[in-house]
């Protein structure tokens, strides 16, 4: 069965504020819009081979203060990539380091916790 699926085409991620979502995600983390559907409520990010798909939100976001995060960004220098998103008033976590990998996790917007990792490939 693992043939048929070839791989993550996007990840979803719902957002309460559209435009201030793909402002954010464009600005800050630098990824530029690939498409975006206003009627539908759909934007896809570029952000190498699996986009991240920004969805409007159209009930109340739940509290996710404790919850899980919901995917990893890989970067080539985590320290870069901590500082900047610090820069931006970013509610980040400090740096956590195991000595095989490297990583934090911050919150956009939403308050959706998401997260920073690196390691040797």
């Amino acid at each position: 069965m693992s043939g048929m699926f070839k791989r993550i085409d996007t990840v979803f991620l719902q957002v309460k504020d559209f435009e201030k979502a793909i402002d954010w995600y464009s600005t800050v983390l630098g990824f530029p819009v690939r498409w975006k559907d206003d009627q539908g409520g759909y934007a896809a990010l570029e952000i190498g081979e699996t986009p991240l798909t920004l969805v409007r939100s159209t009930e109340r976001i739940k509290e996710r203060k404790d919850s899980h995060i919901s995917f990893n960004f890989f970067v080539v220098d985590i320290e870069i990539a901590h500082r900047h998103l610090l820069q931006h008033r970013v509610k980040a976590e400090p740096l956590q380091d195991d000595r095989t990998a490297k990583w934090f996790e911050f919150e956009d917007l939403d308050g959706n916790k998401l997260g920073v990792c690196h390691f040797s490939e």
